[in-house]
């Protein structure tokens, strides 16, 4: 019972949320259906093939840059919820989410005009 409350509480921390508030382990949520490697594609091209935190290109890195979910919901899959992040700075994001949140929403907008909310959610413009 200890090391299963000690893995609960290690994960609210890398979720930035209170104990009291954890409901699941991230990897218990799947992604949806239209997470798949087009949709991947189509992020990774948008960001011209480079990890947006540390600039290194993909054929750098020797492999294919990892997709995040800007707000960590896996079942928000869009453009303006997901970013191309190399291996490494993927790993960062991990913990401190509400700075990383602020962060790749703030980069997005200034790069893409991609519309936020001041409670960090996406804004869509139907034109």
């Amino acid at each position: 019972i200890h090391l299963e409350k000690s893995k609960r509480k290690m994960s609210a921390t890398k979720q930035g949320i209170k104990l009291e508030d954890w409901k699941k382990f991230i990897s218990d949520i799947p992604y949806t259906k239209d997470f798949n490697n087009k949709f991947k594609r189509l992020i990774r091209r948008r960001d011209n093939y480079v990890c947006m935190l540390c600039s290194k290109h993909q054929e750098k890195i020797n492999r294919a840059l990892d997709i995040h979910h800007i707000n960590y919901d896996k079942l928000l899959s869009m453009p303006q919820n997901c970013i191309s992040l190399c291996i490494n700075c993927h790993m960062k994001t991990n913990s401190n989410r509400s700075h990383w949140i602020k962060f790749f929403q703030s980069l997005l907008n200034e790069k893409y005009d991609y519309q936020y909310g001041e409670n960090m959610e996406v804004i869509i413009n139907i034109k």
